[in-house]
């Protein structure tokens, strides 16, 4: 990829993204790590210490335009990346933490080495206060088959092209340090009770006791003091968060030696039957129709990493005023900042479990379904390329990882463990799993096919042609995926080849059958039970040219004042 966004003209590559990133436990404690590092691929050898390095800017991914780098990782190559650095602790613990590294490290401190990890989409922490020195040097040591392996690849791809993209490789989030006091917080799990009023916390540490502080804007609703890991903050009155009022409650935690600050919000997932006997989505009780875009999360310069913070806000902002109150972040995990973005925004998430598993199979995941072949007994691992139990195993151990991740987000209301099949298996024994861990959300079991009954959606993709309400079920309708119409606009995406589902080269005649899909397949359906829709997409990704941004960001092909218009009809009408 060639072309830059706005904001990858304008970053600072010495030091890009250097806000902090884990919103919901700060403590005053944050040393950026990104800029300059150096990097070098070997095949599986250690690498020369001497010579042979190239300069990289973290947190950008290998191959991507703003990490000046022009390689590409094989799956039997390694990735070395290394930088130097001073530190001089102001506490007594310290802490590495990496906020993504794709796909599979170890970490070297000072030629010793200080932990491992598994899996491109989630962070992880390393305790280096014995390996710190005044002068470092940081080596990471890096894997990454894509969908060679065994761990989730999403939309990347070594042969990609189509509905499938440039694989990245290696650090593509931030990297920073941290200072802990010996009596500190070490996690954080926020569970509101909506219906009475009260805020459940679950609380690990080396701390002795937490006094627990609660701001409703200036207002001070709650102190309170704990020895214990569980704490239950009850309020008089409640502020709920809606997409219109995203209200967010401040939480202060302070032990013997230091005050972390994190945030919640009162808001309550579910569903109800309208006078029809419907089932629909609700939000705090209330129905509330959801429309949404598909976002893919990868950006023509950065890959699967925003250049700024700026660029996520411009964006999300957009959304926003083109009347949309939800995003199905799709096939990808987002940085923790971009969470905390929709949680202050008002912006509901659906958020996919990255896929995995064997080769896409083109017949079994795309045209047998598409010609009405749409469910198949996913117990029958080889079918669904997850006849490895490794990879199931994985599967189950990113899952965990990327729940407990997002556990407290505000904004998300829906997990989706399995799309169109991919690598899809044991899917009502998954639900369970997710269930288990986290009551307080709906779960997509299977969103557009291979669905056997489990789950809260009734979930169907429909590109080709018309959609028509299927026979009513227990759960929810749901549209979630829809549209796909392609238009390049020249000189802001860059395809290979271009992709899409119904290409139009005049840009009037797209924007007509953009709006008039929204008016048929959505507004008209509603009445009917429809409960939701998600349109493909936010934004052109390399081929696929159908998106309501171009790839670069700097162009809006749609009308927005009459999709804004148009969405506020579906709001209306439910």
């Amino acid at each position: 990829m060639t072309l830059l966004s706005p904001w990858g003209e304008t970053v600072n590559l010495l030091d890009p993204l250097n806000e902090y990133p884990r919103m919901q436990l700060q403590r005053g404690s944050f040393t950026s790590l990104n800029g300059i590092w150096e990097y070098q691929i070997t095949d599986g050898s250690e690498p020369d210490l001497r010579k042979g390095w190239k300069k990289i800017h973290v947190p950008f991914a290998l191959g991507s335009k703003l990490s000046g780098s022009e390689d590409n990782l094989s799956p039997d190559q390694i990735l070395w990346m290394r930088r130097q650095f001073s530190y001089t602790p102001k506490d007594a613990v310290v802490h590495l933490n990496f906020e993504a590294v794709d796909q599979s490290c170890t970490v070297y401190l000072n030629g010793i080495e200080a932990g491992s990890h598994h899996g491109g989409y989630t962070p992880f922490s390393l305790d280096v206060t014995t390996l710190l020195r005044g002068y470092n040097e940081l080596l990471v040591k890096i894997s990454d088959p894509t969908d060679t392996g065994r761990y989730a690849y999403g939309k990347q791809k070594l042969q990609h092209g189509g509905m499938f993209y440039t694989p990245s490789s290696g650090i593509w989030q931030t990297v920073w340090l941290e200072d802990l006091p010996l009596h500190a917080v070490n996690d954080l799990k926020i569970t509101p009770d909506f219906d009475n009023q009260r805020v459940f916390l679950r609380m690990s540490g080396t701390y002795t006791q937490v006094v627990v502080t609660v701001f409703s804007g200036e207002d001070l609703v709650h102190r309170g003091i704990t020895n214990k890991e569980d704490y239950t903050i009850n309020l008089d009155t409640i502020h709920a968060w809606t997409p219109e009022d995203p209200f967010l409650y401040t939480l202060y935690l302070q032990t013997e030696e230091e005050t972390v600050k994190s945030y919640f919000a009162m808001r309550k997932f579910g569903s109800a039957r309208d006078a029809k006997g419907y089932l629909r989505f609700t939000l705090n009780g209330e129905p509330l129709f959801l429309s949404g875009l598909l976002d893919q999360g990868y950006t023509t310069d950065g890959l699967l990493t925003y250049p700024s913070e700026e660029a996520m806000r411009y964006e999300l902002q957009k959304v926003k005023e083109m009347g949309f109150n939800m995003l199905r972040k799709h096939m990808k995990v987002e940085n923790r900042r971009w969470y905390y973005l929709c949680d202050l925004m008002g912006i509901l998430v659906m958020q996919d479990i990255p896929c995995g598993g064997g080769t896409y199979d083109k017949m079994r995941n795309l045209i047998l379904p598409t010609i009405g072949f749409r469910k198949f007994d996913d117990h029958k691992y080889e079918k669904f390329g997850r006849e490895d139990a490794e990879s199931r195993d994985a599967y189950f151990e990113e899952l965990e990882a990327i729940l407990d991740m997002l556990y407290n987000e505000p904004c998300i209301f829906a997990w989706v463990p399995f799309n169109e099949g991919w690598g899809q298996f044991d899917s009502s024994e998954v639900t369970k799993f997710i269930r288990y861990y986290d009551s307080t959300r709906l779960v997509d079991s299977a969103s557009g096919w291979q669905d056997n009954g489990g789950g809260d959606f009734n979930s169907r993709h429909c590109y080709f042609r018309a959609f028509r309400v299927p026979s009513r079920d227990d759960r929810i309708l749901l549209l979630s995926e829809f549209g796909g119409y392609t238009y390049l606009e020249q000189g802001h995406s860059e395809p290979d080849k271009v992709y899409g589902y119904r290409p139009f080269n005049d840009k009037a005649k797209w924007n007509d059958a953009v709006l008039h899909a929204f008016k048929r397949d959505v507004l008209e359906n509603i009445p009917r039970g429809l409960s939701g829709a998600v349109y493909t997409q936010l934004s052109d990704v390399e081929d696929e040219c159908n998106g309501l941004f171009s790839a670069d960001r700097r162009i809006l092909k749609v009308d927005l004042r009459k999709l804004r218009r148009l969405n506020d009809r579906c709001y209306r009408s439910y």
